[in-house]
């Protein structure tokens, strides 16, 4: 269906007589006061009904205006049907134009509305009212929206498409990507994009920028504070890696600015003591993260090399270095004019930008790989790797998926055994795991050996043990080595991929068990087993794996041909008991979107719609303990809906034939 046919559906009237009928396309609205309960508590009832008779007469006259019908409310929320997207979404910037208008010239406390839409093709009854799956969709998401925020469905945005606004409906609208967002109901996150607009692309005056109504200077004063904040704010949230559109540092940088967005909506509303100072201080570093991404070609090394530490202080040395190497970008916004000054300085003085990147280099750079250490080979390959590669401004996540690529097994081989493969080669790739302890103890990288060899002394057999000794306990590595796993997996998975022990094939007629014919980690000799009876296809598969200290094993389920969607369960033992150490995540729509990782539950996690909602599962079992062997049993299951499991087939080591 084209984007003309979905925005323009049909009225949603259905015809007389239906109790239940299909009325085409439609966009569902919903809207609801935030805070409306603490208001009530907070201000008493008469308080709370001014604040709805407020929003009852910005919301109903704006729908009327744009097209939409009222089909209930609810208490202090409408629900509205619109018969284009397009229509919705201007409506709902209006709606919220009107609310901030409106408490600049409150005195008491101001209405704060959240909007969320979906569009699709929910069932009409003979009432009027609306049901399926698209409405309970639009209710969820304005339940996930902030004050003053409106967020849309994926479907939404696309029939929407790109919308231009004359200069009193607002000015420049922009879909702002908010990822990917877990709705209560729905099995599977959804993909929701926030929709903002800037007057101030057209040279207009924004609301926040109207002087207060009482002449209050330090209100006004903390109200522009917020609105530069958003601004600041919106604009990290554009920020994407040409190279890695899942940069673990950078989506890290962006969960906080989005946390501190929503506080600052909250502030601007309700203003609990926070002062203007308190927002521009917050907003700091992501200040200079703009800076250095977009200026880095005309900065001074006297004015990066502050900038430089002050982001690396707060959002990690990875993404300084993204930004140094010019890997950063900002999709929504074009780079501005510089100053005069600085065009004058820059031909003056056209090596500095050059001497910048120098500097970084150097103060990135770790001592290099002492040769007291040479005879411990895990640690002198990992340490040379971490050294060569901590200065080279190369992100971590393009490291990793080089390492990846090259032995994908990696992460399965004990870190002081990791020497012994592939002639000491696969030791390298441990650097990422030094660079893991870094990031967890700033510093401490630069003191190990010392330390170690004031502890042990030089001869490789007792310093070797001290080294890994101290990355486990002064490292942390104990508590932290299941956050390095689910960092690696995050990138890495599913492409390109890590080596798995065995893994599940399902299609419509048959069950493929793919296995390794031996023991032996990173063997590439898979074996293939095909099930096409139906009990034997809904059996139980136990797989045992015996999982040495600080390593991981992987296994996978995925779906070939499949017209009928199929339940996967996952549960994991270790003992005999039930047991968590294990991150699984669900492969959707395409080789590279996939969920984020999440813990394997105790009980175990039903993961329904193999083949519809999502195409494979990942499962990384992992061993914490830096000196203890642990043997799990992961139990996969892959049924029809509503099929049992009649018996179960248990695999005596990982792929190995059934006993």
């Amino acid at each position: 269906m084209n984007e003309n046919a979905q925005d323009e559906g049909s009225s949603p009237r259905t015809a007389p007589g239906a109790s239940a009928l299909f009325g085409g396309t439609v966009t569902i609205f919903f809207s609801d006061i935030r805070g409306f309960t603490e208001h009530t508590e907070e201000f008493g009832d008469d308080e709370a009904s001014r604040i709805v008779r407020e929003q009852d007469t910005i919301v109903r006259s704006r729908i009327e205006a744009f097209g939409g019908e009222v089909v209930k409310t609810q208490g202090d929320g409408f629900m509205v049907a619109f018969p284009t997207a397009r229509g919705a979404i201007m409506c709902a910037i209006v709606i919220q134009r009107a609310a901030a208008a409106a408490n600049q010239n409150q005195a008491g406390p101001g209405i704060a509305i959240g909007i969320g839409i979906n569009t699709g093709e929910p069932i009409r009854q003979e009432d009027g009212d609306y049901i399926g799956g698209t409405v309970n969709l639009a209710a969820r998401i304005c339940a996930a929206a902030g004050p003053g925020q409106i967020l849309v469905a994926e479907s939404t945005r696309y029939v929407a498409g790109r919308i231009e606004l004359r200069r009193s409906d607002g000015g420049a609208v922009e879909y702002v990507d908010r990822g990917f967002h877990e709705l209560k109901g729905f099995p599977e996150a959804k993909r929701l994009f926030e929709v903002t607009w800037h007057p101030a692309a057209f040279g207009e005056p924004t609301v926040g920028a109207e002087a207060p109504s009482a002449g209050d200077e330090e209100i006004a004063t903390f109200k522009a504070a917020v609105q530069r904040a958003n601004g600041v704010l919106t604009r990290v949230l554009g920020v994407v890696h040409l190279d890695d559109p899942a940069f673990p540092a950078l989506l890290e940088c962006q969960a906080k600015a989005s946390e501190l967005r929503l506080a600052f909506s909250r502030a601007g509303a309700e203003r609990r003591g926070a002062t203007a100072k308190d927002v521009l201080d917050q907003i700091l570093p992501f200040e200079n993260l703009l800076t250095l991404t977009l200026e880095r070609d005309t900065l001074t090394e006297e004015r990066w090399a502050p900038l430089d530490a002050a982001v690396a202080r707060v959002f990690g040395r990875p993404l300084v270095n993204a930004a140094a190497r010019g890997r950063l970008s900002i999709g929504t916004a074009e780079k501005p004019a510089p100053a005069a000054e600085a065009a004058k300085e820059r031909a003056k003085e056209p090596e500095h930008a050059a001497g910048a990147r120098g500097y970084v280099a150097g103060a990135l750079a770790p001592p290099p790989l002492d040769e007291r250490a040479a005879g411990v080979a895990w640690w002198a390959a990992a340490y040379a790797a971490w050294s060569q590669w901590k200065p080279s401004g190369l992100a971590w996540a393009h490291a990793l998926r080089e390492e990846v690529r090259r032995y994908p097994y990696l992460l399965s081989v004990h870190l002081r055994a990791s020497a012994d493969h592939d002639d000491g080669r696969l030791a390298g790739g441990y650097f990422l795991l030094l660079e893991h302890v870094e990031n967890q103890s700033p510093g401490f990288m630069r003191t190990i050996l010392a330390r170690a060899i004031d502890e042990a002394g030089v001869e490789p057999r007792a310093l070797g043990p001290k080294l890994y000794q101290l990355l486990v306990d002064g490292g942390r590595l104990r508590e932290t080595y299941a956050a390095f796993v689910r960092d690696v997996i995050q990138v890495a998975v599913p492409t390109p991929g890590m080596w798995a022990d065995a893994g599940v094939v399902e299609r419509d007629d048959e069950t493929a068990l793919i296995s390794r014919p031996t023991a032996t980690i990173g063997d590439a000799q898979e074996e293939t087993v095909q099930f096409v009876d139906l009990q034997d296809r809904a059996a139980d598969r136990r797989f045992l794996v015996t999982v040495q200290p600080l390593t991981t094993r992987f296994f996978s389920v995925t779906s070939g041909k499949l017209n009928t969607a199929r339940d996967v369960e996952l549960k994991l033992t270790a003992d005999d008991q039930p047991s968590d150490r294990a991150w699984y995540l669900t492969v959707w729509d395409s080789l590279s979107v996939r969920s984020d990782p999440k813990l394997l539950p105790m009980a175990g996690v039903p993961l329904p719609g193999l083949g519809r909602h999502h195409f494979g599962v990942w499962v990384a079992v992992f061993n914490p303990d830096p000196a203890e062997v642990v043997t799990y049993e992961l139990t996969v299951s892959v049924k029809q809906p509503g099929q049992s499991s009649p018996a179960a087939s248990r695999f005596g080591w990982l792929g190995g034939p059934a006993r």
